[in-house]
């Protein structure tokens, strides 16, 4: 069957794409607003990591800015392809992987450090939030979508649906390609994305709770039941060990801990705990002018969770009770330096 286009006279037709790396690829990136919108970030594959080892690499992440906020998992693919054996095996696995808590922190920070300095302005002017702080809420409540963009949509396709649906909240997006009949330029695309309404999204694809987040992920508390008898040790020994400082604040938000020197506000702020099933994570603030690692511990990576502009924020891990010393004066150095840089703000250098 020939498929062609006529548009003031001249005829375009359809273009067969051989080859997904280096032809269908670039122009879904080159025309990804015209697909999720122009409130959307388009944002470079990277791969996903389950704690079995499961992996999988996605073609795009795309975030849209339009209430309500939204993000995808991309996934390009021609329509020759085996849509059974191949498409719903890589769709399960995104899903395995991204529903796990690490992955969700390892993609959050992975799509911030692409935006530019424009990016993060805007996503703060929309949205009322710092970019990071924005990412964050945004990966970490499941609200995620699959987008699988077809150059075709055939009949194979439409049959495989029911089984990607189930899998997860997918929308199956039509890119067609057309070409002058003389020449390959100028070129068409015929972009065709299924329109539902609300109920019937519902009807046909599982909710957060269908999808079984889970219980233990809900918050701080719940978090710190599930971990392993050794790290809640681990957390319980910091704890009493850092309120030996003295003025300490300190509380749960959300699915972490925080600790302030004096009131609980951002600028005080100088470690918080990331629980894991095996290990406590714990970030700190650090001067990158005074700061030095005597222990190992540190992580050469530069974070941007919650110091915010009020130094270099660093993490360590924590995995027995033998390392409580050394991460004591790890912890004890941010707190020292805290104060400090609360009132020197203004003529310290932007870090980031």
């Amino acid at each position: 069957m020939i498929k062609t286009l006529l548009v003031d006279g001249r005829r375009y037709n359809l273009r067969t794409i051989k080859d997904e790396e280096r032809e269908f690829h670039p122009m879904v990136k080159e025309h990804y607003k015209e697909i999720f919108g122009e409130d959307s970030f388009y944002f470079e594959k990277r791969k996903l990591v389950s704690r079995s080892g499961i992996a999988g690499i996605p073609d795009a992440f795309v975030i849209t800015l339009s209430k309500p906020y939204e993000w995808y998992i991309v996934e390009n693919e021609l329509s020759t392809h085996d849509v059974h054996k191949h498409i719903v095996s890589q769709v399960s696995t995104f899903v395995d992987t991204i529903d796990e808590l690490e992955t969700q922190r390892d993609v959050r920070d992975a799509l911030y450090n692409q935006l530019d300095s424009d990016d993060k302005l805007l996503i703060e002017k929309k949205t009322g939030m710092d970019s990071h702080r924005f990412l964050d809420n945004l990966i970490t409540e499941f609200n995620y979508k699959i987008a699988l963009i077809f150059d075709e949509i055939t009949p194979e396709v439409e049959k495989a649906s029911k089984s990607l649906r189930r899998l997860a909240n997918t929308e199956i997006i039509e890119f067609k390609t057309f070409i002058g009949d003389d020449s390959p330029n100028p070129h068409a695309h015929l972009i065709t994305i299924p329109t539902q309404t609300k109920k019937e999204v519902i009807a046909e694809i599982p909710t957060k709770k269908e999808r079984e987040t889970p219980e233990y992920y809900k918050n701080w508390q719940s978090l710190f039941e599930w971990v392993d008898e050794n790290v809640k040790e681990i957390v319980k020994e910091l704890i009493n060990e850092i309120l030996a400082f003295g003025n300490i604040t300190h509380a749960p938000h959300s699915k972490y801990y925080h600790f302030y020197k004096g009131e609980s506000t951002t600028k005080n702020t100088f470690v918080v705990f990331l629980l894991t099933k095996k290990k406590l994570n714990v970030r700190i603030r650090t001067d990158p002018r005074t700061f030095r690692d005597h222990t190992g511990l540190v992580k050469d990576k530069i974070y941007k969770g919650w110091f915010f502009k009020q130094g270099q924020e660093r993490e360590f891990k924590i995995e027995n009770l033998n390392q409580i010393k050394v991460a004591i004066e790890l912890i004890k150095y941010s707190y020292q330096i805290s104060g400090e840089q609360s009132k020197k703000q203004e003529s310290i250098e932007n870090w980031y």
